[in-house]
């Protein structure tokens, strides 16, 4: 993956969701055409398909804002503090122990030099939907990258109870009751479009008006 400009990003982002939109509504109009048995099956087909576009979605989403970043290369010190934290996992993804001597002096040497050096993040790395894109999964994620997860906050119960586990549940092979299958299918139906593109946006308005670095209250 290769962005180097906010055109770049914002056409990234505009093309993978454009072919999920189109086989959202291509099931919606399958199972609205199909007989009531076979809709029942479809209608258990398109919640893990509608799933998969959740969580693919946000990650390639996520990992295009951060290839973004990278490529713009400003300085950690310039940036917010979040990121800060994401350099120090990758430097220590290896482990440490802070009773040991060159543990703690590689600790204090990064600390108090990395500031300032450029953004380089492996973004595949740091991006993880840990391949259930839960609640908790997902504030990990936005306090990660920097995003504002208030707008999610709402979701948390259809997230966990409905999306995830109606979805666990059909992709282990378990029986799902018929009505539980119609609630849980309308609900992704109604909602989840809307909730992948409110991810798209928080992530254009991030890079548009730079919200990645650091505000200076010295003024």
């Amino acid at each position: 993956m290769n962005i180097r400009s906010i055109y770049e990003l914002e056409s990234y982002l505009d093309n993978d969701l454009a072919w999920r939109k189109k086989e959202f509504t291509t099931l919606k109009f399958m199972i609205k055409d199909a007989r009531n048995h076979e809709a029942k099956i479809l209608k258990k087909t398109a919640i893990t398909l509608l799933y998969s576009h959740w969580e693919g979605y946000l990650k390639n989403s996520s990992q295009a804002y951060l290839c973004y970043l990278n490529h713009l290369s400003p300085k950690y010190c310039d940036l917010r503090e979040n990121f800060v934290q994401l350099s120090l996992a990758e430097k220590f993804s290896s482990g440490f122990s802070l009773k040991k001597y060159n543990s703690q002096r590689d600790i204090y040497k990064y600390i108090t030099g990395s500031l300032q050096e450029c953004l380089n993040i492996d973004e595949k790395r740091v991006v993880d939907t840990e391949s259930n894109l839960k609640y908790q999964v997902l504030c990990n994620l936005m306090g990660q990258i920097g995003l504002d997860i208030r707008l999610f906050e709402l979701k948390e119960n259809f997230i966990d109870t409905i999306m995830l586990k109606y979805r666990n549940a059909i992709a282990h092979g378990d029986r799902v009751q018929d009505d539980e299958v119609d609630l849980a299918y309308d609900q992704l139906e109604t909602e989840l479009l809307d909730m992948i593109m409110t991810y798209q946006n928080l992530i254009k308005n991030a890079a548009v008006t730079k919200s990645f670095l650091k505000v200076d209250n010295s003024s």
